[in-house]
C-alpha cells in the first residue's frame, strides 16, 4: 500500500510541474488553460473596434426592409420578416461591441480570431513585420496570420508596434519595418 501512496504522490508532483493538476491557481503553470485567455489577463492589451463587418449588415437588414414595405403590406406583416430584420441588426451590433485585442503577455501572444481565443508562444514566432498602417505576425507553424490594421479595426500600430518591439528584443524574434 505504501508503494501505490508513493506512486500517486509522484504522478501529483509530476502533473502540478507540468501545470495540469488541481492545485495549479489561475493564470499559473499551463498557458493554454482557460483561465489564462482572453482580453481580461496578465500583459498588455491593445484593443480596436470592429466596423465594416456590423456596418454591412446592418444596411442590409435596412436595405431588406426597404424592399419588402416597397413590395406591399401582405410581406411585410409576417412575423418572420421582421424577426430576420432584427436579428440582422442584434447581430450587427453584437459584432461592433466584441473588440477584437491583442495581449502581450511574458512571452506568449493572446488574440480573438473567428470568435475563438487564440494563443501563440513566442518560440512559436516566425517574425513580425511592422509598418505604418498594419501590423503582422507569422507564426511558424501552418497557421493564418495575425493581422492588426490601424484603417479596418482601429487599433494604435504606434503603441502595439513599441510593444511587440520591446517583445521581440527579449524573445529574439525577428522584427521588420516597413
Amino acid at each position: 500500500m505504501a508503494s501505490f501512496d508513493r506512486k500517486v504522490e509522484r504522478n501529483r508532483v509530476k502533473m502540478n510541474k507540468k501545470g495540469k493538476g488541481p492545485n495549479v491557481g489561475r493564470g499559473q503553470g499551463n498557458p493554454s488553460s482557460r483561465s489564462s485567455l482572453g482580453a481580461n489577463g496578465d500583459g498588455d492589451v491593445f484593443k480596436g473596434r470592429n466596423i465594416i463587418l456590423p456596418v454591412v449588415l446592418f444596411l442590409l437588414a435596412l436595405m431588406y426592409a426597404t424592399v419588402g414595405l416597397m413590395s406591399g403590406p401582405e410581406q411585410v406583416s409576417s412575423f418572420l420578416y421582421w424577426t430576420t430584420i432584427i436579428l440582422y441588426m442584434v447581430l450587427a451590433v453584437a459584432l461592433y461591441l466584441r473588440k477584437p485585442y491583442l495581449r502581450i503577455n511574458k512571452s506568449w501572444l493572446y488574440t480573438s480570431k473567428f470568435n475563438r481565443d487564440k494563443m501563440l508562444d513566442a518560440g512559436n514566432i516566425n517574425k513580425i513585420k511592422v509598418s505604418a498602417s498594419k501590423i503582422v505576425i507569422e507564426p511558424k507553424t501552418r497557421e493564418p496570420k495575425w493581422v492588426f490594421y490601424r484603417n479596418r479595426n482601429r487599433f494604435d500600430v504606434e503603441a502595439m508596434a513599441a510593444r511587440l518591439e520591446l517583445y521581440a528584443n527579449t524573445h529574439h524574434v525577428k522584427l521588420e519595418r516597413e
